[in-house]
């Protein structure tokens, strides 16, 4: 690697201006179009496109660091499967006793990090290539380094090899990522290493009020793996509300009582469970209260399907997806089983496959005689052709290929609920946290994710207020959820035949109450 005197690292609290920091170094440095801009989720990226567009940085030059290695990805000869599909062939892999990475090579598709391992390897085997793809870039930004896995943290490292100058960003407190294996040990090893030079930066929250960030600092302060570093307050006005109720259900009245009178949609609705605001859906539903529900997924089964039966027609890897199709379609899998592993094993006929999933594929798809773009004027692909128009490529295969990637969501403006981790690099002005529960979050059982993940987790979420946050426990849970978390922090009320539990833990650690 080159002379670690060239990497710059910032380690600051959230909302501090890290995007207002990253504005004045390329502002120093000339040209915004010399940067390559990196950072973890949409939403981060997003925000900088937004904030750095007069610096002459756009979505040429930033963009998170997968949609980075898919676009300079040496081998374009491989599907990169999505979360769904890696799914279906695991199952797939099981029951046909191939290995996964076997099945991959043969189907022509890889896992996101499958292909990263193989670029990095690439790249150092071929220096020449990445450098080429490189050249007109002399500054690298990488922000939210934390949140990268040490596949991730490879690429970056190659990169910070190729590019003159390295400015790594992020919070080690604001990791929260364990269960993709991210770790913030990188990040505090770049900040403690006196050969790299620290960036100056104010260190004022000017997202949160100044009881956010108090009872911010209290909680994160019990974590031993961290840098302890500046986060002041700035006089911001705002509050924390804590509320115990009896269930979720009277969770979910007092957030719909309590939104009545928010002026504004300006709320994010938090929780680490998808079973905590499921009575709070209805309830809104019911009032008619409009809002976007992130825990259902961007893009549902019915439709991730369909993407199949157009790609095993027109796509670049026919047998795959027509594979995946079977898989879907098919009841008794005995025999697709059987003819999948006797064509790994000897290559046989890809008809073979064809004529047995005939009966179970649609019409349209066994006596296709139509164009793509006549196909998706079907009624029955409407949808696909919506996704299709809007897919990068250009190419109608590479618009194909890339019909379910990259696609910014389209949000109204109102009411968002989703889990903590979709919340990171977000804000509102009203925030609401449920599921504060002891066995919820923290939950003792979460395997590697540890109670110090799990205590910034709750962090991230907290600091996502501009104005006023609301945190709710309830006492009792039903069987069917406590089954779900970690059922020694519940007891078992007989009478009622529900389980009872307390508050966080987490709670306790804010000193709200002698704050």
């Amino acid at each position: 690697m080159k002379n670690n005197f060239n990497i710059k690292i910032l380690l600051a609290g959230p909302g501090t201006g890290k995007s207002t920091n990253i504005n004045k170094i390329i502002s120093a440095q000339g040209s915004g179009e010399k940067f390559l801009v990196l950072s973890f989720t949409n939403a981060t990226v997003k925000d900088l496109q937004s904030s750095l567009v007069q610096q002459g940085v756009s979505e040429k030059n930033c963009m998170t660091l997968h949609k980075f290695a898919v676009k300079y990805n040496h081998d374009q000869s491989r599907h990169v499967l999505l979360q769904k599909e890696i799914d279906e062939l695991r199952k797939i892999e099981k029951s046909t006793q191939i290995d996964f990475e076997k099945l991959c090579d043969f189907l022509k598709c890889t896992t996101f990090d499958q292909m990263i391992e193989r670029f990095v390897t690439f790249a150092k085997a071929n220096p020449a290539y990445l450098k080429q793809k490189l050249e007109k870039y002399d500054s690298l930004i990488v922000d939210e380094y934390q949140d990268f896995n040490p596949s991730e943290q490879k690429l970056i490292d190659i990169l910070i090899e190729e590019i003159e100058n390295s400015y790594i960003l992020g919070d080690d407190d604001q990791c929260i990522y364990d269960f993709k294996d991210a770790s913030s040990d990188k990040i505090i090893s770049f900040h403690n290493d006196p050969a790299n030079e620290i960036i100056a930066h104010e260190h004022k929250c000017y997202r949160c009020p100044d009881k956010v960030v108090e009872c911010g600092t209290n909680l994160i302060k019990n974590n031993k793996k961290r840098v302890d570093k500046k986060w002041e307050i700035t006089g911001k006005v705002g509050d924390i509300e804590y509320i115990q109720l009896k269930n979720f259900d009277d969770v979910a009245i007092n957030i719909v009582n309590k939104l009545s009178v928010i002026e504004g949609p300006d709320v994010l609705i938090l929780s680490p469970v998808g079973f905590a605001i499921e009575p709070l859906l209805k309830r809104l539903e019911e009032k008619g209260i409009e809002f976007t529900n992130f825990f259902c997924p961007k893009f549902s089964d019915r439709l991730i399907t369909k993407t199949w039966e157009v790609k095993s027609i027109f796509g670049n890897f026919k047998y795959l997806n027509l594979v995946l199709l079977g898989y879907s379609r098919l009841t008794n899998r005995k025999k697709f089983y059987g003819v999948i592993k006797n064509h790994f094993d000897t290559g046989a006929n890809f008809d073979e496959l064809f004529k047995l999933l005939l009966s179970n594929l649609p019409c349209e798809i066994i006596r296709n005689e139509l164009s793509l773009s006549d196909f998706l004027s079907q009624e029955q692909y409407c949808e696909i052709k919506l996704l299709f128009d809007k897919s990068e490529g250009s190419s109608d295969d590479q618009k194909l290929e890339n019909i379910l990637k990259e696609i910014e969501d389209e949000v109204e403006n109102n009411i968002k609920i989703m889990s903590i981790h979709k919340s990171k690099g977000l804000g509102a002005e009203y925030v609401f946290m449920v599921g504060l529960n002891e066995g919820i979050l923290p939950n003792k059982k979460r395997g590697n994710d540890s109670i110090e993940s799990q205590r910034r987790l709750f962090y991230v979420g907290m600091t996502r207020t501009k104005k006023q946050l609301y945190l709710y426990s309830n006492v009792q849970i039903e069987g069917k959820q406590v089954n779900k978390v970690n059922k020694e922090d519940f007891k078992y009320d007989y009478i009622n035949k529900t389980w009872n539990g307390k508050s966080s833990s987490f709670i306790t650690e804010l000193k709200l109450f002698n704050a």
